[in-house]
């Protein structure tokens, strides 16, 4: 899990200009269409995603303030380009793997799978929706690690 460190959102920020290249600055000579950072907290991504400020139909100040409201209650974001913008969200199985709590905290209480759909419905509504993505999708089987794209 995830803790907010102000190195790792120096660095994930650095990186988001790699990758985006032209979109964050017009005279960039590099860019990747196709990168993901390492797991963020909602802090850290929060810093990283204000990095592009507009993309198709995502800006990155609207998205950043957007997903405040699931601080604590995801294990982590990760953000990049799958050719245009995409946000991964991970959701914990156990409540003592969200964002913020350090390695070795006491053992939570698993999070049932009524909840967990709950969380889903509601990040789907929000991306969908307000954020104004072309798709939430899931990237596997799990019902936890889930992708919105804008593009």
């Amino acid at each position: 899990m995830p803790v907010t460190s102000t190195r790792r959102i120096h660095i994930a920020q650095q990186f988001i200009r790699f990758g985006f290249g032209e979109h964050v600055d017009e005279n960039a000579p590099f860019y990747s269409n196709q990168f993901l950072t390492q797991e963020l907290t909602t802090t850290e991504v929060q810093a990283v995603l204000t990095i592009v400020q507009r993309y198709n139909a995502f800006y990155g100040v609207t998205v950043a303030g957007a997903i405040g409201r699931f601080r604590g209650r995801v294990r982590g974001w990760k953000f990049g380009r799958a050719d245009a913008p995409m946000l991964v969200v991970t959701l914990p199985y156990w409540t003592h793997q969200v964002e913020e709590i350090p390695q070795g905290a006491p053992v939570g209480k698993p999070i049932s799978d009524e909840d967990n759909q709950a969380l889903v419905e509601e990040l789907r509504q929000l991306f969908m929706n307000e954020l104004d993505a072309n798709r939430f999708e899931s990237l596997n089987e799990t019902g936890h690690v889930f992708a919105a794209h804008w593009g």
